[in-house]
């Protein structure tokens, strides 16, 4: 799991529980395997295991002579104390690691998710990860879960500034993208006016992500769909779109993604992506005014 980077806390504690069961047998590899295992179990709430974990960590590096503990072990106990619900607790280990070191990244974003877990208000939380971001510029995980809070409190603009940041940091990254274009979209229905440019940017972005990755990304093929349809009717009967032939092409580049991804689906979503492509796929003749309607 190290090795390849892989974040699989349920397996962690199958089988690291295991190991240790012999963990003499892993020598000085033990404490390793004790820490990873004590942070799984900490994310599938099995107190019993972390406990064990701790108390073997605790035993094996807590200073017998009244020394300083070090920074790693006092996180854990953070980290503990945040599992039972100790937020005070955690707290407390969080300030004294930040006395010790002001730029510690680990025990301020502790302090965030402390405040989380306390229910605190989104602007508290969105003030913690603002001063964070400030501290260090070039933490996405930071910067993501702020466009995200504000994306949940419905402030599309902030949330479309954070992920902006995150598409120069990794250009190439697709579900940027496509979270700029659902934000962008978001934004462009959430309120008329300037309606039309918001769009536009929505389709650029759900464009760029399915340029990215082609193959299983129905997201951004769904949400291209949707924004080529959304400029369609915006724009009907009130004036020439410059690029309405782009956006036509678009659209049918979209709903052929589409087609491909559901074509070996259930029958109910086969179903449920005709009735999306019905609505809002090329050709756009069902969403224009009739010739003798009266003007709008």
């Amino acid at each position: 799991m190290r090795a390849h980077k892989v974040r699989r806390s349920d397996l962690v504690v199958t089988y690291g529980g295991i190991a240790l069961r012999n963990a003499k047998r892993l020598g000085d590899d033990a404490w390793a395997v004790y820490e990873q295992t004590l942070l799984a179990a900490l994310d599938v709430d099995d107190q019993p295991l972390a406990k064990t974990c701790a108390d073997a960590l605790l035993a094996r590096f807590e200073p017998k002579d009244g020394g300083k503990p070090s920074a790693r072990v006092e996180r854990l106990k953070g980290l503990v104390a945040e599992a039972r619900g100790d937020w005070d607790g955690a707290l407390a280990k969080y300030a004294g690691l930040l006395e010790a070191n002001a730029a510690n990244a680990a025990a301020l974003k502790r302090e965030i998710c402390v405040l989380k877990g306390k229910g605190a208000a989104p602007a508290a939380v969105a003030e913690a990860l603002n001063g964070y971001v400030v501290k260090f510029q070039s933490d996405q995980s930071a910067w993501q879960a702020l466009g995200e809070l504000y994306a949940a409190n419905l402030r599309f603009a902030d949330a479309i500034f954070c992920y902006e940041e995150l598409t120069l940091f990794d250009p190439l990254a697709q579900h940027y993208h496509r979270r700029l274009g659902e934000l962008y979209y978001s934004l462009a229905a959430a309120n008329a006016k300037d309606a039309e440019p918001r769009y536009r940017h929505a389709r650029k972005y759900f464009a760029k992500s399915l340029e990215l990755r082609k193959a299983a990304n129905a997201r951004a093929a769904t949400g291209l769909l949707l924004a080529c349809s959304a400029l369609k009717v915006l724009v009907r009967g009130d004036k020439v779109d410059a690029d309405d032939e782009l956006n036509a092409a678009l659209g049918s580049v979209a709903a052929a993604h589409l087609k491909a991804a559901y074509a070996k689906a259930p029958a109910e979503l086969q179903a449920a992506n005709a009735a999306v492509l019905d609505a809002h796929a090329p050709p756009y003749a069902r969403l224009l005014p009739a010739k003798d309607a009266d003007p709008q």
